[in-house]
């Protein structure tokens, strides 16, 4: 059987290493200045750290609510459970704290999506630091960060 090898064209080599070069310089210049949005370009940054084994500190954020029917509940961290991820949370934290309303957008996505549960009164964004000692927890603290009465 004989098999036909061809090659690509002066031009469509150019066109594929022009596609290429923008590829290589976006990844560049998103993994240096860009952020979670850029992804896949963008790195992941909230899988992208490391923590000392002495002195380090664990840094994590979530979702608490209190509801209409009296109950103090967590909130799920996925856009089917809040509307949010907690990617999306964490990498819009700085916002979130400058600008608490910000919050009412995930009591209204929680009501669209789960009008059969209780609406939400108030969210609370939650920061816990745990500090570890020869790599265990040794301490951990935990705040609301953020509280929002609910429109």
């Amino acid at each position: 059987m004989h098999q036909v090898v061809s090659r690509l064209s002066r031009r469509a080599r150019l066109w594929r290493s022009l596609v290429a070069a923008a590829m290589i310089g976006g990844l560049f210049y998103t993994s240096a200045y860009g952020a979670d949005d850029d992804f896949p370009l963008g790195p992941m940054t909230q899988f992208a750290f490391s923590v000392k084994n002495d002195g380090g500190e664990i840094h994590s954020h979530w979702l608490e609510a209190d509801t209409a029917a009296g109950r103090h509940v967590k909130l799920s961290m996925d856009a089917v459970g809040s509307g949010m991820k907690r990617a999306e949370i964490e990498g819009q934290m700085d916002r979130l704290t400058r600008d608490p309303s910000l919050l009412q957008g995930i009591a209204d996505g929680q009501r669209r999506l789960h009008p059969d549960q209780p609406r939400l009164t108030r969210i609370y964004i939650v920061k816990q630091v745990r500090t570890l000692k020869h790599g265990k927890v040794v301490a951990s603290t935990q705040q609301n960060r953020v509280v929002w009465n609910v429109r």
